[in-house]
């Protein structure tokens, strides 16, 4: 029994590391992509649903800043806007030493107009992932963070 359950814990662990590459793959072409943006937030709501893990939910966000990026009437590309910061403020909120979702809204406050105000956090944020990004075991972030900030 005891090794069912750990054949289990290794077979999830590895469902979610394959799930966070995926969803890495889709936020590198949501920016340019509207059909990949639909994709990257039903797969990261999904995942979120399923796990309630905040990741999911910072990917999600992130979805949908890309899809106001891609909309055309004023209304929605603002509603998306707000939906992505609300839901990526929680992410953070729940884990607020996740790197990667620290990461996500640094990128995110950095690309967004100056004018919506969404950039409060852009010091902050680059301080903790230089600070932390070293204490990570994953490799793949590790790369993208020194690649990122040039470090």
């Amino acid at each position: 029994m005891k090794k069912l359950v750990l054949i289990f814990l290794l077979f999830c662990s590895f469902v979610n590391a394959q799930s966070l590459v995926e969803l890495r793959g889709y936020l590198q072409k949501g920016e340019n992509s509207e059909e990949v943006s639909k994709t990257l937030i039903s797969k990261s709501k999904n995942a979120y649903d399923t796990t309630k893990k905040p990741i999911y939910m910072a990917f999600y966000a992130v979805g949908n800043f890309f899809m106001a990026k891609h909309a055309s009437n004023p209304l929605n590309k603002y509603s998306y806007f707000n939906k992505g910061k609300k839901l990526l403020e929680d992410a953070i909120k729940k884990e607020p030493n996740n790197i990667e979702i620290r990461l996500m809204r640094l990128i995110s406050q950095e690309k967004t107009p100056s004018f919506l105000g969404y950039n409060k956090n852009i010091e902050a944020d680059r301080n903790f992932i230089i600070k932390n990004y070293k204490n990570s075991d994953d490799e793949n972030l590790v790369k993208f963070i020194k690649n990122y900030l040039k470090i």
